[in-house]
């Protein structure tokens, strides 16, 4: 862990020095955000090892709006600096506790490859039909390749990646979900995606070892993304609306099941995310930030203290597409997930209409329930197709 903190913080520590504009324009817009919020800015030393006053550099911006408040804004949306949390910042791990518990995303600044993962997306979906058809995931015996969801709920083509591994031999159903992926011809891309996966995988140890020592914890409560962790990308591409009748949604309103999930997005917009207030907020599009969303697996571990917020996207424009590409940091395929911390005395979920939830929200409040596997809820996921509780009519397991 101590390594790849050591590796990040000098990934951050750079990442402002070769592309300053973003870092100006990112300084502005705490400061902006933080004025219509209403918030005070905590303010802090720079970036480790640049030199920079307290009084010349914004570390993060305040909490997430409380819970009953105001109407919340676009500007409320919690702004996070991964520097600070790199240099062990309390005020910033208490941000991203408030972040993580009253809405349950926030975005992330000074990431350095962000501007990658999207362009990686842009080359992929750019490749020929035949190419494609060599990704198509049919032709994988572990959920990994190229998809087109066309149906009620989702609007979109995808592309499937995780961590390149040697099939399992047969035993529990799940080993199933281990195995290699399905590759371009383009060894370029290989290498970019796997390039990604790790890099994904350093912030997601920093974000999780931060939560977990912010609510009293050890810093690998959550096992925090291990060598052999099941961690999954996703590259999306969601059409542009039709010329005419009415918009179609790209994804409708979920929750990820992962301890968390990173979001890297182009700039045109169209995600919205449900805090507990029961309020939808438009995230705004600004590619160099990374939007974090809390996941199910989180929010069972800390008895719903952390909220793993409902989120869906329609693409609002009838001319462009709309790239995205999440990457769910999970913990390895064997992992038992083990509760956290206290129950809270009244755990509140927000559900105005449906929320698609893998897992049952009785279940996470339920306290004869201590423990949860992943591999084997992945796997009744993935491999038994019941992605919904509710939906699905599933019984909890």
């Amino acid at each position: 862990m101590r390594a790849a903190v050591r590796d990040l913080s000098r990934e951050v520590a750079h990442a402002g020095a070769r592309d300053p504009a973003p870092r100006a324009g990112r300084r502005a817009a705490h400061r902006q955000g933080a004025l219509e919020a209403g918030q005070t800015l905590l303010g802090g030393g720079g970036r480790p090892g640049a030199g920079r006053s307290s009084r010349g550099r914004t570390r993060l911006a305040a909490a997430a709006a409380r819970r009953g408040g105001r109407c919340m804004t676009m500007a409320a949306l919690p702004v996070i600096d991964a520097a600070a949390l790199v240099a062990g910042d309390p005020s910033a791990r208490r941000a991203l506790h408030a972040a993580s518990r009253d809405v349950g995303t926030f975005r992330l600044a000074g990431m350095p490859f962000r501007r990658d993962a999207v362009s990686l997306a842009r080359r992929l979906f750019a490749l020929d039909a035949a190419a494609r058809q060599q990704l198509d995931i049919a032709r994988s015996a572990h959920f990994r390749g190229f998809s087109v969801m066309h149906n009620e709920r989702d609007w979109r083509e995808q592309i499937h990646f995780a961590r390149e591994r040697p099939a399992r031999a047969a035993g529990q159903p799940w080993h199933r979900l281990e195995g290699p992926n399905l590759w371009p011809p383009d060894p370029a891309l290989r290498c970019d995606v796997q390039a990604l996966l790790r890099g994904a995988e350093d912030i997601g140890r920093l974000l999780l070892a931060s939560l977990a020592q912010a609510i009293g914890a050890s810093p690998d409560a959550f096992g925090a993304a291990s060598d052999d962790a099941y961690t999954l990308l996703k590259l999306i591409r969601y059409h542009a609306q039709p010329d005419g009748g009415e918009r179609r949604r790209g994804v409708a309103a979920h929750c990820d099941f992962s301890w968390l999930t990173l979001l890297f997005q182009d700039d045109i917009g169209g995600l919205q995310v449900l805090d507990r207030g029961v309020r939808w907020i438009d995230v705004p599009a600004a590619p160099e930030l990374v939007v974090v969303n809390i996941g199910e697996l989180l929010q069972f571990a800390t008895w719903g203290d952390l909220f793993a917020a409902p989120h869906r996207v329609v693409n609002p424009s009838r001319s462009r597409e709309r790239l995205s590409v999440p990457v769910f940091i999970n913990p390895p395929l064997a992992h038992t997930i083990r509760r956290v911390g206290r129950q809270p005395a009244a755990p509140s979920w927000p559900d105005p209409a449906h929320i698609h939830r893998v897992l049952p929200l009785a279940q996470v409040a339920d306290a004869g329930v201590e423990h949860l596997h992943f591999g084997a809820s992945e796997w009744r996921r993935k491999g038994e197709n019941i992605w919904c509780a509710e939906c699905c009519a599933a019984a909890p397991g």
